[in-house]
C-alpha cells in the first residue's frame, strides 16, 4: 500500500507564499540544460542563507512547490521568535527540572564548532522541541536551530555550527516532518557507507545493474531512458548500509550520478535521496542529479564550488568500467508497510530506535502564511556526510 498523494500545492497556495517569503520570480531554468528535467528556482533577494533556492520534479508545478518549500524552510530559520526562546545555561535549566539536550547531542542539526566557547554553564538561547517518541517538551540550543541575519540580536556565544539539515516544509505537517527525518536520515547513512566519498570499491560493489529496473523502479527508469536518449549516461547505486552495518536503519537510500557523453562544462552531477520505497529513493536522487547540473549551469547559487572537471572525469571512467551485478531487489523497500504520511513518520521513528537513535525532537518554526507547517528535527548521533 503505497502512500496516498500529498495535498496539491496548486498555484492559489504558491503564489501567496512566494509572495510572504519576498520571492520577486520563480525562474523556469529547465530549458538551460538539454536534460529536461524540470528545475525552478525560487529568487528572493532579501534572503540571508541564501539569495536563491531550487526545485525539481516531472513537471514545473513541483518544481516550483520544491522551491518554495525549501525558501520557507531558510526563511524560518532566519525568523527568530524571541519571544518563545528560553534562556539560561544547561545547568541551572536542569536544575529547575526541565530536560535540556546540550550541543553535543544536536547530531543532525550540528555540532559544537569552538569548544571554549560551549559549556554546562554558559548562558545562552533554548529553543523548546517535542520528544517525538514520548511527547515531552525539551530544550535544544538555538544556535543548533536558527540563523539569524547579521544584525539580529545573538543567541549566545557562537559556537554551534547552523545546519539546514533536518528540515522540513509542507501544508501537512507529517509531510514536513516526514521530509525532514527522511533528509536527517540520507545524510547520515551516506556518512556511515561513503566516509571517504565514493571509491573504487563502493562503485563495483554498489552500483545497480539496468536489468531489473523497468520492474523493481519503474518510474526511475522511465527517466533514465529518457536521460539516456538525449545524450546522458546514468548510473544508479544502492547506498542503504547493511543491516549489520553499525547505525543501518533499514531505510532505501539511492544515488545517481549522471554523466554527459559529449564532456560538456558538467561532465558528472550527483544526486542522493532516502525514502520509504526503493523507486521513491532512486527517482529522488536522479531528479537531484539532473538538478545539480541546472544548479552549476544557472550559476545562480552562490554556495556552490566550481566543478572539478578532473576528478568528474575520472569518476565517470570508473563507472564505465563497471559490470554492475546489484540487483535493485537487494535494496530495502518498506513503502508497502505504511498508508499514511502518519504511519511513515513512525516507521521511520521505529527503525532510527532500533538502530541505536532512540531520541529524536522536532521543533515547530515560525511559517511565512497559515496553512503552512515548518519543522526541524533533532537526532542525537546521526552523523552529517560532506557529500552534499
Amino acid at each position: 500500500m503505497a502512500l496516498p498523494l500529498p495535498v496539491p500545492l496548486t498555484p492559489s497556495f504558491l503564489e501567496p507564499l512566494a509572495r510572504a517569503l519576498g520571492v520577486t520570480r520563480v525562474a523556469r531554468v529547465t530549458g538551460l540544460d538539454r536534460a529536461g528535467v524540470e528545475v525552478a528556482a525560487a529568487v528572493r533577494p532579501g534572503g540571508y542563507v541564501l539569495q536563491v533556492c531550487n526545485g525539481k520534479g516531472l513537471d514545473f508545478q513541483a518544481a516550483s512547490a520544491g522551491a518554495l518549500l525549501e525558501t520557507a524552510e531558510l526563511w524560518a530559520a532566519e525568523t527568530v521568535p524571541r519571544g518563545r526562546l528560553v534562556w539560561g545555561t544547561l545547568d541551572g535549566l536542569v536544575a529547575q527540572g526541565l530536560s535540556v539536550w546540550g550541543a553535543e547531542a544536536l547530531g543532525s542539526r550540528g555540532g559544537v564548532v569552538v569548544p571554549r566557547l560551549w559549556g554546562r554553564e554558559v548562558r545562552c538561547a533554548w529553543s523548546e522541541a517535542t520528544e517525538l517518541h514520548s511527547g515531552e517538551p525539551v530544550l535544544v540550543p538555538a544556535q543548533g536551530v536558527y540563523c539569524p541575519p547579521t544584525g539580529a540580536p545573538a543567541l549566545g556565544p557562537v559556537c554551534v555550527q547552523w545546519t539546514s539539515n533536518g528540515s522540513g516544509a509542507h501544508p501537512e505537517r507529517a509531510r514536513a516532518l516526514l521530509h525532514a527525518l527522511l533528509e536527517a536520515t540520507e545524510r547520515d547513512q551516506l556518512a556511515r557507507l561513503l566516509p571517504e566519498g565514493w571509491t573504487e570499491e563502493v562503485i563495483r560493489s554498489r552500483m545497480l545493474r539496468p536489468g531489473g529496473l523497468e520492474q523493481g523502479a519503474p518510474r526511475t527508469a522511465a527517466l533514465a531512458r529518457a536521460l539516456g536518449a538525449r545524450g546522458f549516461s546514468v548510473y544508479l547505486f544502492d547506498l542503504s548500509p547493511g543491516a549489520r552495518a553499525p547505525g543501518a536503519v533499514g531505510l532505501p537510500v539511492g544515488a545517481a550520478l549522471l554523466v554527459d557523453q559529449d564532456q560538456g562544462p558538467v561532465p558528472l552531477a550527483a544526486g542522493y535521496a532516502c525514502a520509504l520505497g526503493r523507486d521513491q529513493a532512486l527517482l529522488g536522487a536522479l531528479l537531484e542529479a539532473a538538478q545539480s547540473r541546472l544548479t552549476d549551469i544557472h550559476g545562480a547559487r552562490e554556495d556552490v564550488a566550481a566543478v572539478d572537471h578532473e576528478s568528474a572525469l575520472a569518476l565517470a571512467s570508473a563507472c564505465a568500467e563497471v559490470r554492475p551485478r546489484r540487483a535493485v531487489e537487494a535494496m530495502p523497500d518498506r513503502s508497502d508497510e505504511v498508508s499514511s504520511p502518519e504511519e511513515a513518520v513512525r516507521e521511520v521513528l521505529a527503525r532510527l530506535s532500533k538502530a541505536g537513535f532512540s531520541r529524536a525532537a522536532a521543533i515547530e518554526l515560525e511559517a511565512p502564511l497559515p496553512g503552512l507547517h515548518v519543522v526541524r528535527v533533532v537526532v542525537p548521533g546521526l552523523l552529517v556526510s560532506e557529500l552534499l
